[in-house]
């Protein structure tokens, strides 16, 4: 035997599928119910149909017609509503001038709107339990002498009037009791539906909660093979993750002390050089101006390196905070970078270096984005900056600026050493210290391109970096375009 499957286990579609059609079929089944009852009370005669006094219509008009004249007699009355089904039909008899001889409709033959006493005519009000009333002629000899009018309504009745109550809107109630049931049973199985989706949502909400809270000390216990259970379980996953990533991120942060430790002794060495070119002058015997103007340069050096190890830290420290943002200004990007290109040339060429800028067609004229100008800045200074540090005399730094769909993209290519292996998978890092072939100077300079990868996202793009075909460095950045 097959295994059982149980219902929760079955996909939340499929589910839904079911639910809909049980509606549907439990819908049907309940209308035919009402529809059989129905058809059975009207076949036993409990029930008459809605066109029962219509359909005796023809035979009182059969009867008038042989009758004649004698209907105008009061003393015809008994025998007359011997025809006439009173209980459902009113009736009026007039003579020729419209006058009421006898009847139980007492509504006067001048508020209708009936065309003549001697023609045949029918006044139909309404369509659901419509009111009809009929004018028939009672003829002598070929003229009209009176009229009978016939009033009733096409609806179903009880056989007994005073039951009449009950199955007056017999006929809607059938018309109308699919929907009924459709609406009946949907608000059944939207609420047996709700309820299952309800409890796991709950522990859903419930453990988001507990996560803004700081609390990850819980586990979600609704199991189940549908999209609900395996959404709780990716949930429960993601719970576990995130208290490892917690974890991680306090040894992370102890990291983080040892690095400032690290930085701590990169100050050290600065201020020790300071320091002793200091006592050098200080306790010197006799003034050596050539010797004094050396060590001023080499202190003024070392502050120098000093202040710029600072600014960065505390650059990170700012980018860092959740409330930090950038921004936002328009700015013509090509008048930006002709400047950014005039003081990049400037600086290249005070090292030999030569410094060259390619940028998009589009880029010919004035070209208006919305950009944190002073963050690029500093992004594009750092970049140039790191490859004027590793470019050797008569090298090249290129600058390439396109416009791809609506992505503003910056291409940086020197002519140095390159990055090692080690330096492309770790230089975005905050306290990377580079490979020794990259590094002229020691020091955690992967702070200035840790700055360079939190602006670039900052601004709502993406950073990447490697080797070009000559054997340098290449960095590559882009920005979205707003």
């Amino acid at each position: 035997m097959g295994k059982m499957v149980h219902v929760d286990d079955i996909s939340l579609k499929k589910q839904l599928i079911i639910y809909i059609l049980a509606v549907i079929i439990l819908s049907f089944i309940c209308t035919t119910v009402v529809i059989t009852v129905n058809l059975i009370l009207m076949s036993r005669g409990i029930i008459l149909r809605a066109d029962y006094y219509e359909s005796k219509v023809p035979f009182i008009e059969k009867y008038i017609e042989n009758t004649g004249d004698k209907l105008l007699n009061k003393g015809f009355k008994t025998e007359l509503e011997k025809i006439i089904p009173v209980q459902g039909i009113e009736y009026q008899v007039l003579n020729y001038k419209g006058e009421m001889i006898y009847g139980n409709y007492k509504t006067d033959i001048v508020d209708l709107p009936f065309k003549s006493i001697d023609k045949r005519d029918k006044i139909v009000v309404g369509y659901f339990n419509a009111e009809v009333i009929e004018f028939i002629p009672i003829s002598k000899n070929g003229l009209a002498v009176g009229m009978v009018l016939l009033r009733y309504h096409i609806k179903p009745s009880a056989r007994n009037p005073k039951y009449n109550f009950l199955v007056q809107y017999l006929e809607q109630i059938v018309i109308i009791s699919p929907f009924v049931f459709i609406i009946l049973f949907t608000i059944i199985f939207v609420s047996k539906f709700n309820k299952k989706l309800s409890g796991p949502l709950n522990e859903l909400l419930e453990g988001a909660n507990k996560i803004k809270n700081r609390n990850l000390e819980f586990k979600i216990s609704y199991k189940s093979n549908n999209e609900l259970g395996k959404l709780c379980s990716a949930f429960e996953d993601m719970r576990n993750e995130l208290k490892v990533t917690l974890e991680n991120q306090w040894k992370l942060e102890q990291d983080r002390r040892y690095m400032l430790e690290a930085i701590a002794h990169d100050l050290r060495t600065p201020l020790t050089i300071i320091k002793g070119h200091i006592e050098g002058i200080l306790y010197s015997n006799k003034f050596d101006e050539d010797k004094f103007i050396r060590y001023l340069n080499l202190i003024d050096k070392n502050v120098d390196r000093i202040i710029k190890l600072i600014e960065k830290m505390d650059r990170i420290v700012k980018l860092e905070q959740q409330d930090f943002k950038l921004e936002f200004e328009k700015c013509d990007i090509v008048k930006f970078l002709n400047e950014k290109s005039s003081d990049f040339d400037r600086i290249c060429s005070l090292k030999k270096i030569n410094f060259i800028m390619k940028k998009d067609e589009k880029l010919a004229d004035k070209f208006i984005i919305s950009t944190d100008i002073n963050a690029l800045s500093q992004i594009l200074d750092n970049i140039i900056s790191n490859s004027l540090r590793y470019t050797p005399i008569n090298g090249e730094i290129i600058l390439k600026v396109n416009i791809e769909k609506n992505v503003l993209c910056f291409l940086i290519d020197d002519t140095g050493c390159g990055f090692s292996s080690r330096d492309i998978k770790n230089m975005f890092k905050r306290f990377y210290q580079g490979d020794e072939s990259r590094s002229k100077l020691k020091g955690h300079y992967g702070l200035g391109l840790y700055i360079v990868k939190t602006l670039v996202e900052k601004l709502g793009g993406s950073i990447t970096a490697g080797n070009n075909e000559m054997g340098g460095a290449r960095v590559k950045f882009s920005i979205p375009i707003q």
